[in-house]
């Protein structure tokens, strides 16, 4: 599966004064009402006992190692759940994580909330122990549990940060940001995306999946036609064949600060799919640069992109042109994202296709919770060339659902239909090429089940091809078996 490259906009300037502890201290402050749904709730002011065992906790790391003798578990297990859960995390911030982990063995939490806050502090001791692997573990299987732990997916947002696995932590951030209740909140996530990009400014990603398909032609089914009365038999590689085959690709790509609010965006990527020797091979190699100024509520960018494309073992086309890309929230929780490109293309062999490719593409993202966010895409292209019956207007639209459900799959889900009409009448049909083109697509990712800091993903896609045209109606589905750092 192809990942997007994308870079946030840095705020360096409050980043390096915040990058160590952000995410930390954002946790610290709120963790006592990390469950739903008590996350709404206000913790409730701890008793005497309460207040002595977490000022206790505090001066702890002065005091050295804390023993934990029987009337002290009796005493503990006596307390409300709440505020035993604020005991061990205070007990593990301050580094006392061996008496936390006596307390919770001596009394586990139980009832509706028990075994994910059981996990939430287990995970918080193993990261103590410097075990931040072990850790990730543990708050991923809470999350497989109930995807809105927004407590247990800050902390493995801070795990994954330590551990390097910087697509992981900025997955989670990302999802953190625009679900966060508060204006506050929101900024102080987008600034720790802002730390990882000041840390990494580049990124790199390669993907390989088997890809069976039942039409990797996307040839008709049909044997014989009518032209003008008179019957043709189709034959070759306008019929529909199926197979297995490969899917694979790179992408890298490269920040550069120039201000506090601009920035100079590289990128570049290759993506090939292999079927049947080298007749059905395709290779693309993309490249893009861009200056991109960020705003207080998205980011505005200008630059020129350019592709190169191989069919079989010769060069085909290439295509270069401007493009201007624009985010913008419209909400806190609602962003938009805008596309306009003009490319000029440009056939090795088929001179008479060249032409211009002219599009605008937008994508609306609304997150209704840091587990579920709704996606409505729209958008149209124009294609000119020498010939009208190969230049076309072309409008589509579509829906997508991106939800983390419970036993640790995450869904993403999108459909598109796409309509076409060419400029003039096509060669042997009489009448313009009309078509109707929809596709769908389903990802499916085991979050909680990670390896190498990788997570299984399967991808099914069917796209059906309606038109006037017997040759252009055709039918695929297809599947693909990869992995992903994103989650």
């Amino acid at each position: 599966m192809t990942h997007a490259f994308t870079v946030y906009p840095a705020r360096m300037k409050r980043v390096s004064r915040r990058a160590s502890g952000l995410l930390c201290c954002i946790i610290a402050g709120t963790v006592v009402s990390f469950l739903s749904p008590a996350m709404a709730q206000e913790p409730a002011k701890p008793d005497a006992t309460a207040q002595h065992s977490s000022s206790a906790a505090i001066q702890s790391d002065r005091l050295g190692p804390l023993s934990v003798p029987d009337e002290t578990k009796a005493s503990f297990a006596q307390l409300p759940e709440k505020k035993r859960l604020h005991i061990l995390v205070n007990l593990i911030r301050n580094k006392q994580h061996e008496a936390a982990t006596t307390l919770l063995a001596a009394t586990p939490f139980k009832g509706k909330f028990g075994r994910n806050r059981n996990l939430f502090v287990q995970g918080l001791i193993e990261k103590a122990r410097g075990n931040l692997e072990k850790a990730a573990r543990i708050y991923r299987t809470a999350l497989a549990d109930d995807p809105n732990l927004s407590m247990v997916r800050m902390e493995l947002a801070a795990t994954l940060y330590a551990l390097h696995e910087d697509d992981g932590a900025r997955h989670h951030l990302d999802l953190l940001k625009s679900a966060a209740p508060t204006p506050e909140l929101a900024r102080n996530f987008n600034d720790f995306i802002a730390t990882i990009d000041a840390r990494r400014p580049w990124s790199f990603n390669v993907y390989a999946a088997l890809a069976p398909s039942t039409n990797f032609t996307n040839g008709t089914t049909e044997e014989i036609i009518l032209i003008g009365g008179l019957p043709f038999v189709i034959s070759g590689d306008s019929r529909k064949k199926s197979g297995i085959g490969m899917k694979g690709g790179a992408n890298a790509g490269y920040r550069l600060d120039i201000t506090d609010d601009l920035a100079a965006i590289v990128g570049s990527g290759v993506n090939f799919t292999q079927y049947d020797g080298r007749t059905f091979d395709t290779t693309i190699v993309s490249q893009s640069v861009e200056l991109r100024r960020s705003h207080g509520r998205g980011s505005v960018g200008v630059g020129v992109t350019a592709s190169q494309a191989w069919y079989g073992a010769s060069e085909f086309l290439w295509s270069a042109g401007p493009q201007i890309t624009v985010r913008h929230a419209l909400l806190r929780n609602l962003v938009l994202d805008t596309r306009l490109a003009h490319l000029w293309t440009f056939y090795k062999d088929a001179t008479y296709r060249d032409g211009t490719t002219t599009s605008l593409t937008n994508r609306l993202a609304l997150t209704l919770s840091e587990s579920r966010v709704l996606y409505a895409m729209a958008g149209a292209d124009r294609l000119k060339t020498d010939l009208d019956h190969l230049s076309n207007i072309a409008g589509w639209a579509g829906l997508g659902i991106y939800q983390e459900a419970p036993l640790g799959v995450t869904v993403f889900a999108e459909g598109k239909a796409r309509y076409s009409v060419s400029n003039g009448d096509y060669p042997l049909l009489g009448e313009k090429l009309q078509q109707t083109r929809v596709d769908g697509r389903l990802v499916l990712t085991k979050r909680d089940f990670s390896i190498f800091g990788l997570a299984p993903q399967l991808e099914y896609t069917y796209t059906r091809n309606f038109s006037n045209n017997t040759l252009s109606r055709y039918d695929a589905h297809g599947l693909a078996l990869t992995v992903t750092r994103a989650f």
